[in-house]
């Protein structure tokens, strides 16, 4: 997993994302998304969620796909 990202990447991907959003896709191609079926709900205080969204914010991603990212780290760890 990346530690940090490349705002000019992320920024021509989302100009590059907006701007085909509407065409179809490819011939032969399906859209598909992973399954992520079960949902976790957990506590925090309002401090550990501005520090949980203060590391998301500067990672430029959703404070979910951060916490999505640090669960399966941690995982991978234990699996190791």
């Amino acid at each position: 997993m990346a530690k940090t990202t490349d705002p000019q990447l992320i920024a021509r991907l989302r100009e590059e994302s907006e701007r085909t959003k509407d065409d179809p896709f490819p011939e032969g191609v399906r859209p598909v998304r992973p399954n992520r079926s079960q949902v976790y709900s957990v506590r925090l205080s309002a401090e550990e969620q501005a520090r949980v969204q203060s590391v998301a914010d500067a990672m430029h991603l959703p404070a979910s796909t951060l916490v999505r990212s640090w669960i399966l780290d941690r995982l991978d760890q234990e699996s190791a």
